[in-house]
């Protein structure tokens, strides 16, 4: 036999008795219930979360809240959108390479003005690595764990850099936006001098409002209030769900929003910082007027996540130059998980 499988049939003693296992045991698997409905399947298994686009489209849901509009009298401002990436790099007997790259695009009357980009910036985290501006309360058992943990570093990283440029834009900036991709959440991976809560009172000085927009997320009932906005054909639009998400998250220290940016577009969750002053409707209503909407999403937000990915080439080239400066040895490797699995064909 060469690309044939030999599969048990139904009919055979092993699949009757497992069947009739599974049968007894009366497993409440509930799988009659999916009959006829419609269904996400997630492909990496890890990382997606919940699209805030709905499911249903039906009937509305009970919790109706108020739907706001946008201000109607706009007002020209500039708009900054900071977005960064990390890759791993190579792995030594001791430690990891990493390398981050971070990027701001900036926006003004509906066209895109100029961005900045810093890197492809190389980070090599081993035992012997100092972590000076990190806060006291990371222990060193986390670390350790941060040492060991490749993802985590790479979070790490990304949010080292992109918290450093959003320190320094909430210092140039004066009256602007500064859009943040994903929520507005301190972490025990910043450092005190770019920590969230200093970029927000830096941001207060310079009368700068902080958004973070978030594609999609871990909460059904985030979901939930996007099917209220998915009834209304109308763009400039929002939802103000921050006492129902304090419900849940009693901890929660942002204004959470659901907003509709343009027609036939999705809606995004938006996280509005506390330092922000002016009302939500007007800073969405500034937001949607200087940048550019693509498909319902800000541009300077997109292009700020182009501009920051790095490509196999930039690693390639990476390798390389640490290889030749610093006369390392490449040690060949194979793909365990290809070499083991391999091909049915």
């Amino acid at each position: 036999m060469t690309n044939q499988l030999n599969i048990v049939t139904q009919e055979e003693p092993e699949a009757r008795f497992l069947a009739q296992s599974l049968e007894k045991a009366s497993f409440p698997n509930n799988l009659e219930n999916l009959r006829g409905k419609r269904v996400i399947f997630k492909h990496d298994f890890s990382k997606e979360c919940l699209p805030l686009q709905p499911l249903r489209k039906s009937s509305r849901i009970e919790f109706f809240r108020e739907i706001r509009e946008f201000s109607p009298h706009p007002k020209e401002r500039e708009i900054a959108a900071i977005d960064s990436s990390c890759v791993l790099v190579g792995e030594t007997e001791e430690g990891a390479i990493y390398s981050g790259r971070v990027t701001a695009v900036r926006a003004f009357g509906r066209k895109i003005k100029t961005y900045i980009r810093f890197g492809p910036a190389i980070f090599y985290l081993e035992p012997n690595s100092m972590f000076p501006s990190l806060p006291s309360r990371l222990s060193r058992k986390i670390i350790n764990i941060l040492l060991l943990d490749k993802g985590l570093a790479e979070k790490f990283i990304r949010t080292q850099l992109e918290r450093w440029l959003q320190f320094e834009l909430s210092g140039e900036l004066t009256q602007g936006i500064i859009l943040i991709d994903g929520g507005l959440r301190s972490s025990d991976l910043e450092s005190r001098e770019f920590s969230l809560s200093e970029i927000e009172r830096r941001s207060e000085e310079n009368s700068n409002q902080i958004l973070g927009i978030s594609k999609s997320t871990n909460l059904r009932l985030i979901s939930s209030y996007a099917l209220e906005l998915d009834f209304c054909r109308s763009g400039g639009v929002y939802l103000d769900i921050t006492d129902s998400l304090k419900m849940i998250l009693p901890k929660l220290h942002c204004r959470v929003l659901v907003a509709k940016l343009s027609a036939n577009a999705p809606a995004f969750r938006v996280d509005c910082a506390r330092s922000n002053l002016e009302d939500d409707s007007q800073v969405l209503s500034d937001l949607k007027h200087n940048d550019v909407i693509y498909r319902g999403y800000p541009e300077t937000l997109r292009l700020a996540h182009h501009l920051s990915t790095l490509d196999i080439s930039t690693v390639n080239s990476i390798r390389a130059y640490l290889s030749r400066k610093y006369e390392m040895t490449a040690v060949p490797n194979d793909d365990l998980r290809a070499t083991v699995l391999g091909k049915l064909l």
